[in-house]
């Protein structure tokens, strides 16, 4: 019998040929977060924003395909499979939110798609009934070899180690998937390809981070949920048939990760926000704001460890004839030239502030005498 959702199966079984709307929460929202999203993307334009916008889109379309399977009997097995196949879908275009791709961004989707289309014709092979134990471990190789194949030519990872990391996950991915299929569980398997997927979501979406924040990890630990949902379903099913979880329940870590994603959202604006109130628009330097904290901090540095530090003070010399003559632009492109060169001429954990037009001051902590400071002073004046 090709899987369904045991609640989805009671409900149809009660209600006959009725129209069932107990998806209709479900349908609101998820529109609701797919609304969400557009909004955001529309506000943004972040790329991310735009995979997140149709991962829910996709789910959205889950939503309405199992509506489908529930209220018409005779095209239930059909709207299963594309229910099935759009939250299969829905965690490629999450995996592409997080992998950092070489290509032009809808040309590694296209190869995403590409890569997952043995488990599409494995997925409509099941609803159909049409599928063989031969048939199913044949596509599972072919998924399999796909997605090293993209690993290879099409994922930016560069570290060797995690290169390998990822190699073998996809291999036992795949081989736990034949090995279920090749002693004729092919539904437990799909079961393991839903899992492992948002398994792969979630250890993408934590690699991709940048910071590790609240955000970051909710998010993480709600796919982690999400893809625990499959697998333990299928076991209640099979060990305690006599136990029934509202659909509420398994649907609980999905609105988890929505969640998730736009506290992360929040999070990713308010740094945006604070290093942007902290450092000088033209040039990235710390202002005056940011120059005053890594003064006193230098300050303490020096206070506690019993050593020195130094203020280098560095203007520009008729700075105002440049803007008078060649006009503000130009003198916005010396200000940012001279901000790059004096950076590279620092060093490491010294700090360089913008404090006023054509006025930088560079604070060196833990320097040993003034002929160290002269050095530095004389790096950044030449």
């Amino acid at each position: 019998m090709p899987y369904a959702p045991v609640c989805a199966e009671a409900v149809g079984a009660a209600v006959g040929w009725s129209m069932s709307l107990y998806l209709l929460p479900d349908f609101l929202a998820i529109g609701g977060l797919f609304a969400i999203f557009v909004s955001l993307l529309w506000r943004t334009r972040q790329t991310r924003m735009r995979s997140w916008a149709l991962g829910w889109a996709l789910l959205l379309t889950h939503i309405l395909a199992e509506f489908v399977a529930v209220n018409i009997h005779t095209a239930s097995d059909a709207a299963y499979a594309v229910a099935s196949i759009m939250l299969l879908l829905a965690s490629v275009a999450f995996i592409w939110a997080a992998l950092e791709a070489p290509l032009q961004r809808w040309r590694f989707l296209a190869r995403l798609a590409a890569v997952e289309l043995p488990n599409v014709v494995f997925i409509v092979l099941l609803f159909s009934n049409a599928g063989t134990p031969t048939a199913y471990v044949t596509l599972s190789v072919a998924g399999a070899l796909g997605s090293l194949l993209l690993v290879r030519a099409g994922a930016r990872i560069s570290d060797r180690k995690e290169r390998w990391v990822f190699v073998l996950g996809i291999l036992f991915a795949y081989s736990a998937q034949a090995a279920l299929s090749a002693y004729g569980h092919p539904d437990y398997a799909f079961d393991w390809m839903l899992c492992w997927h948002y398994l792969a979501v979630a250890t993408l979406f934590w690699r991709s981070a940048r910071h590790v924040t609240p955000g970051t990890v909710f998010t993480t630990l709600s796919f982690v949920a999400w893809a625990s949902v499959f697998p333990v379903a299928e076991l209640l099913h099979v060990l305690a048939p006599s136990v029934h979880v509202e659909s509420e329940v398994w649907n609980l870590p999905k609105y988890l990760v929505a969640t998730g994603m736009i506290l992360t959202l929040l999070e990713e604006q308010m740094t945006v926000a604070e290093e942007a109130a902290q450092h000088d628009d033209l040039t990235g330097l710390p202002n005056r704001r940011l120059f005053d904290r890594r003064l006193l901090q230098a300050f303490a540095l020096a206070d506690r460890s019993g050593g020195r530090m130094a203020l280098l003070a560095i203007d520009l010399d008729r700075f105002k004839q440049i803007n008078d003559r060649y006009g503000h632009p130009a003198g916005d492109e010396v200000l940012m030239t001279l901000a790059r060169r004096l950076s590279e001429r620092l060093r490491k954990g010294d700090t360089l502030a913008r404090v006023g037009g054509d006025e930088f001051i560079a604070i060196l902590p833990e320097v040993p005498d003034r002929a160290a400071a002269d050095v530095v002073a004389g790096a950044l004046a030449a």
